[in-house]
């Protein structure tokens, strides 16, 4: 959050040349400092390990000479990086932290949505793009402040009113003097008033209410909400886990994307007698019926399995002409070569359970 300084030495080869010392400012990603978070979150993702991020930058540097050393490079790299990510990442907006501009960009909880949560500190934690002061300038110029003055000062409306009567050139000469220092007067308030407006966009209560974070988090409970966040995360990843698996036993590829995953997790809590849609949301009631359901959620992953390969082999088999007599006959085959792998008393149990099943 400091300005740090960044020495540069001079080229031994290079007689003329000499060391550098480049000032850069705190929360600021530089080329050097946005490869080295890339570099970082690859090293955690390799690792298998969740995530968990203190945001508070202000953006990327976007000077030339950043420009020309490939800041925008290193900064894709970032979101490559939690593009791969597969484990559980928190992006947290600490007490009085914030996230603007680039930085805004690839910390999106959107760029890997079936892993990636933000959450910010409630009252003080700030995000947007823009700096309440720029989107001030941007949105709410001097015309559209002296037109805001005009519509509410009652002291303009009474000299506009005396000015559109006026039929003497000397006195709406005055009146028009006195109506711009009315507005010279109160255009410092009605600034900072428009940077405060501007600056209520940016609170958590509106982040959460137009969807970029999950929840506003005291900072006084933020350990234990991410310890219960992360525990019911890890469980839930797990299980989701076994669902793409499965979808992949009939496909030979992922039929089951995790975000589809979670939503089947998500119905089955729902669906489950005692629970309702509210309870989705507490973490540790979640993690509780995960625990006490276990062996019925195995069930529930073992019943999806036999689906997918009955699927599987349905659409073969229903595909007609030459396709189904090779699906069918691909089918058989496979069936002949698994059993040469098991064993007698595996072979007999399969022979049964065709037999049952031909019967049927």
């Amino acid at each position: 959050n400091r300005t740090v300084e960044a020495a540069r030495p001079a080229d031994p080869a290079d007689l003329q040349a000499s060391e550098s010392v480049l000032q850069e400012a705190g929360g600021v990603w530089f080329p050097n400092s946005a490869y080295k978070t890339a570099q970082s979150i690859n090293d955690f993702r390799v690792e298998d390990l969740p995530l968990m991020v203190i945001a508070n930058w202000r953006g990327f540097s976007g000077g030339q000479r950043d420009m020309f050393e490939e800041v925008l490079k290193y900064g894709s790299m970032i979101v490559d990086a939690f593009t791969a990510y597969e484990q559980p990442v928190f992006v947290f907006i600490p007490p009085f932290g914030e996230i603007r501009g680039g930085a805004w960009v690839v910390l999106d909880a959107s760029i890997n949505s079936s892993v990636m949560e933000m959450y910010a500190t409630k009252g003080t934690a700030r995000g947007g793009v823009l700096e309440a002061n720029g989107a001030a300038s941007v949105k709410y110029r001097t015309r559209d402040l002296i037109s805001t003055m005009h519509r509410l000062d009652p002291a303009l409306q009474e000299l506009d009113q005396k000015l559109k009567n006026e039929t003497v050139e000397d006195v709406k000469q005055k009146l028009g003097q006195q109506i711009s220092e009315r507005e010279q007067e109160l255009l410092p308030v009605y600034e900072q008033i428009s940077v405060q407006f501007c600056e209520l966009h940016d609170t958590p209560g509106r982040m959460k209410a137009v969807g970029v974070i999950e929840k506003e988090v005291e900072w006084e409970t933020a350990r234990s909400f991410f310890y219960w966040r992360l525990r019911r995360k890890l469980a839930e990843f797990d299980l989701r886990r076994q669902l793409v698996q499965a979808g992949e036993v009939g496909r030979g590829l992922k039929s089951l994307s995790p975000v589809d995953a979670s939503k089947m997790i998500h119905d089955w809590f729902v669906e489950t007698p005692g629970l309702s849609e509210e309870l989705w949301s507490e973490d540790k009631a979640v993690l509780s019926w995960m625990a006490e359901h276990h062996t019925t959620l195995e069930q529930k992953i073992t019943a999806y399995t036999k689906q997918v390969v009955a699927s599987e082999v349905i659409q073969v088999m229903s595909a007609g002409g030459d396709t189904a007599r090779i699906g069918i006959a691909g089918i058989v085959e496979g069936l002949s070569r698994g059993m040469e792998s098991l064993s007698p008393e595996e072979r007999n149990r399969v022979r049964q359970l065709v037999a049952q099943s031909l019967q049927l």
